[in-house]
């Protein structure tokens, strides 16, 4: 019976694996150049004295498709075009893909994928999530309620959007 549930254990992880990403990295595209240095979309706006968001780096963000493969199973699809679009940059791409955005913090927009192949699409929008609180919060998991509690109230005190890490999760994009 152990080996049983070990089998369907590595199984299931096997299948959510997905595949490698040999591709460099995309760079994104500002929508207006000549405000940007890089990815800093806003660098320009902000050497003017501009209120932007401040620039705090780059991230990379993951994006990849899924749907009904050759043998009509759902998997992961590779080569499939995409395009991001955040309002303020775009990309082109191929599934699977690595994207290197700007980390605005807080600040950072959504980000809007589109899928296409054949007569099938699919798209997604993610926002940035609040890595730091994240960490916080699943600290807590393990305390029970009480402590949950006690850890989530403290947690909530000590968000500042201002200094704690945003990342946006990985992109995945079913195609219909």
């Amino acid at each position: 019976m152990k080996s049983h549930i070990l089998l369907v254990a590595l199984l299931a992880l096997t299948a959510c694996a997905g595949a490698e990403i040999t591709t460099p990295p995309v760079m994104i595209v500002p929508k207006v150049p000549a405000n940007a240095v890089g990815v800093d979309v806003y660098a320009k706006d902000r050497a003017r004295g501009n209120p932007v968001p401040r620039f705090r780096g780059q991230k990379t963000v993951q994006v990849r498709t899924r749907g009904k493969g050759e043998s009509s199973s759902h998997t992961e699809l590779s080569g499939v075009p995409c395009t991001m679009d955040s309002g303020l940059y775009s990309a082109s791409f191929v599934t699977p893909a690595n994207i290197v955005v700007p980390d605005y913090g807080p600040n950072s927009p959504a980000l809007f994928v589109r899928s296409v192949v054949a007569e099938r699409s699919g798209s997604a929008t993610v926002t940035a999530i609040n890595m730091t609180a994240q960490q916080r919060q699943s600290s807590a998991a393990g305390t029970g309620l009480l402590g949950a509690i006690i850890i989530g109230a403290v947690a909530a005190a000590h968000n500042n959007p201002e200094k704690d890490d945003f990342a946006y999760p990985a992109i995945n994009v079913t195609l219909r």
